[in-house]
């Protein structure tokens, strides 16, 4: 996807992926008094924050202790993220603080199945095809193409507070180790304003991502690198 598709993409996008109206919960959104509905909508937000919690240290358990340093340092990332999202621009004109907090409701209840979908110790299927989540509005996808019946792999990025979007995808084709370098056309370079490079490294159940070189298939603010885990079913 190339910049000037994103401005029209980003309205869509924008108002579907973050909470806007204070609607999340019947319950909630019945009570007429504003104050007791925003005290409803904390309660909710507070159990939502609990379960993610017990959640999170009940996955501790079974890290070692590099893993869960790693999680820590995730974890503390997410925080910021949720935050810039929660009371970034787009809930600017929230006075009442009621889209505030159902948006951190909603963003703590998918950490929380992100944290359940991701950190789990299978195995990935066989080459590795399947949905991988960087938890952070990345998503990566390998996946066999009916036709060709060669493995293709496609970003599919949300990004910070603003929703900028981004979209690539090609043919994956990684090299048994170390890292191996996608590029859009072949014999681009970095400094070719159309060319994206990219470059990968598999793990088992995760992929390294680094971007080299990819402006013109993200809005300015969303990227493609990052750690993708394999997300579990």
């Amino acid at each position: 996807m190339h910049c000037r598709t994103f401005f029209a993409s980003l309205l869509l996008f924008t108002f579907s992926i973050f909470p806007k109206t204070p609607e999340s919960s019947d319950v909630c959104s019945k009570i007429k008094i504003k104050n007791d509905q925003k005290k409803c909508y904390s309660k909710e937000y507070q159990v939502a924050d609990k379960e993610l919690n017990v959640t999170y240290k009940k996955i501790r358990e079974d890290l070692s202790e590099s893993q869960k340093e790693d999680l820590k340092k995730l974890q503390v990332l997410w925080i910021g993220y949720r935050d810039g999202i929660c009371e970034g621009p787009m809930y600017a004109s929230d006075e009442s603080g009621l889209e505030t907090i159902i948006c951190k409701t909603e963003t703590t209840a998918e950490r929380t199945k992100y944290l359940n979908h991701v950190w789990k110790f299978g195995k990935a299927s066989k080459e590795g095809l399947g949905s991988y989540t960087d938890g952070f509005g990345g998503t990566l996808k390998l996946f066999r193409n009916k036709s060709s019946k060669s493995i293709q792999f496609s970003f599919d990025v949300v990004r910070g507070p603003t929703a900028h979007l981004g979209e690539v995808s090609g043919n994956w084709n990684p090299a048994k180790e170390g890292k191996w370098t996608w590029a859009s056309t072949e014999g681009c370079k970095p400094e070719d304003p159309d060319c994206c490079l990219l470059e990968f490294e598999y793990f088992q159940n995760r992929i390294e991502v680094e971007e080299v070189s990819c402006s013109a298939y993200h809005g300015a603010r969303a990227y493609f690198g990052g750690s993708y885990r394999y997300k579990f079913k």
